[in-house]
């Protein structure tokens, strides 16, 4: 019997509404302007943000929104996978490693304005391919050319390699 998700419908647009609604309010504040109490007051919407995006992705999953790298294969059985997959149209890919922890692969280009406000280092400049499962995030620089071509096993690999982001102070957990 076919899963029915229309229950999880209302869900994903209330969840996407809550992020929308939240990177418009932070992304409308006057930074130049803001005091302290105001900061803190954008801290909190980024963190709104960062909880609905994370809604988002989960309701997604569970609806089975699955990417490029997971439709079944001309020749292969229904329940097998291509490895390799073509980019998505948001640049990025879902992964399993070998510990069952699922991660989603995608590139980082810092804009001049993010350099500008906080320098980054050297590696950094020109962009990370980050890995993120929800409890940790990785990066791997520089982006490897052709990286969302890779299989599933040699992206593994790469997210292996990746340094572990420090976790940002004031984020909840």
């Amino acid at each position: 019997m076919p899963y029915n998700s229309e229950p999880l419908r209302p869900q994903l647009e209330q969840a996407q509404k809550t992020l929308i609604d939240a990177l418009t309010d932070a992304c409308s504040a006057s930074l130049s302007d803001a005091d302290t109490g105001e900061l803190i007051r954008i801290e909190e919407v980024l963190a709104i943000a960062n909880e609905a995006a994370k809604e988002v992705i989960s309701v997604r999953r569970r609806l089975g929104q699955r990417s490029e790298s997971q439709a079944p294969v001309k020749g292969r059985g229904a329940h097998e996978v291509a490895d390799v997959a073509a980019p998505s149209p948001d640049d990025h890919r879902e992964i399993e490693d070998a510990k069952g922890v699922r991660w989603v692969a995608f590139a980082v280009y810092p804009s001049r304005t993010t350099g500008a406000r906080s320098p980054l280092p050297a590696s950094f400049q020109r962009g990370w391919l980050a890995f993120d499962s929800g409890m940790e995030t990785r990066r791997l620089t520089p982006i490897p050319e052709g990286w969302h071509l890779l299989s599933n096993d040699e992206l593994c690999l790469l997210c292996e390699k990746g340094e572990i982001a420090p976790r940002r102070p004031g984020l909840r957990d």
